[in-house]
């Protein structure tokens, strides 16, 4: 008695079940070249019932595409911008005909270096990338990437000639400041999550990413425009830990005077807010307020509900997304700087102290 296959069944067998050369098998599993549709479809059923599954690389050597996506992006998944950005770009990209491979850096430059390397080694088409730092991008460098395209979200570089999909951050925080100006709050905290930064500082990096820049630079340019003096305004740039992050709110809540309102730069500052204030007994909306960057369910589904700079994420990734295959399957696509807008979204996270000015702590009868 013949002893059965151990091995899975080859293109060769398909073709031996089929009654088809191996070309024309090929030819009709991997959809390519001049073949009879009635035959391609005979070859296929046979494929199926016989179990055999298909040699990507071999077909990707042999076309010079494997129709995957190589996404390189931070650690923290339960960030509300990366989970959904994520989501977003797998689905896009599912939708045509692309698959996506996954990588992470947690914010480390040495790690995103690898990551690429990895990427072009497993041969993808094309990389969407989050880049760690806004000074170190050799690695991103057409030397270095040869023909593999690249599309940056969330953060641009500056150095490069490469399309990147970002939001208008300077706006939105700016609109943030003065949403919360206009209610009366002359006192501001600004919890910033800062790659880089070990522990928590007061003063501001030398050098800090495009999108955490831009936030920034739209929370002192309002608070300029008011007239909102230094001392009123309490900074921390800030490691993106929990214990970090909620032991500067303390400190900055035990101030002599202290903020009535903190200004967060992402959902994991916005927590630790909720945290400290949660752990004081202090209601939110009344003994202090907050504004927070990107929006999420939980946020809205809070009482009350986060006051937030929303960013349209899905957008950002499909457009990536179509950006990205633009390019790889016309080359020589123009490079863009595409900038989307925000929109704030008011809750009720934020005091009106104009028209309950007793919440105010300075406020005197």
């Amino acid at each position: 008695m013949a002893e059965p296959k151990s091995s899975r069944p080859t293109i060769v067998d398909v073709a031996e079940k089929a009654g088809v050369s191996r070309a024309t098998a090929s030819r009709a599993l991997s959809n390519y070249g001049r073949i009879n549709q009635e035959t391609a479809k005979h070859v296929r059923a046979v494929a199926e019932s016989i179990g055999y599954i298909s040699n990507e690389l071999a077909r990707a050597m042999r076309v010079g595409k494997t129709k995957t996506l190589g996404l390189v992006v931070i650690a923290d998944f339960t960030n509300a911008f990366f989970d959904r950005a994520t989501k977003s770009i797998v689905d896009a990209a599912r939708a045509r005909g692309y698959q996506v491979l996954i990588t992470n850096t947690d914010e480390d430059i040495a790690v995103e270096r690898n990551a690429i390397e990895t990427l072009i080694e497993k041969r993808v088409d094309g990389m969407i990338v989050v880049p760690s730092t806004a000074v170190v991008h050799d690695h991103l460098e057409p030397r270095r990437l040869g023909e593999t395209p690249v599309v940056l979200i969330d953060r641009r570089l500056d150095g490069l000639r490469m399309t990147s999909v970002t939001t208008d951050d300077f706006i939105g925080t700016e609109e943030a400041m003065r949403h919360a100006i206009s209610l009366g709050h002359k006192r501001f905290g600004f919890l910033v999550a800062t790659a880089g930064v070990k522990g928590s500082t007061s003063e501001r990096p030398p050098v800090l990413i495009s999108t955490i820049e831009e936030r920034v630079n739209g929370f002192m340019n309002a608070a300029v425009e008011a007239g909102i003096k230094p001392r009123a305004q309490s900074w921390v740039y800030c490691q993106d830990d929990p214990t970090i992050s909620e032991a500067a709110v303390a400190k900055m809540l035990d101030q002599p005077k202290a903020p009535t309102i903190i200004m967060a730069s992402n959902n994991d500052m916005a927590l630790a807010v909720l945290k400290v204030a949660g752990n004081r007994q202090l209601t939110l909306g009344r003994d202090l307020s907050l504004i927070t960057v990107d929006d999420s369910q939980w946020l809205a589904a809070m009482s009350p509900g986060i006051t937030v700079v929303a960013r349209p994420v899905e957008l950002v990734g499909q457009i990536a997304v179509e950006k990205l295959i633009a390019e790889i399957e016309h080359p020589g696509q123009p490079t863009e700087k595409i900038v989307l807008p925000t929109e704030l979204i008011a809750r009720g996270s934020v005091a009106n102290l104009v028209l309950r000015p007793e919440l105010d702590p300075e406020y005197k009868e």
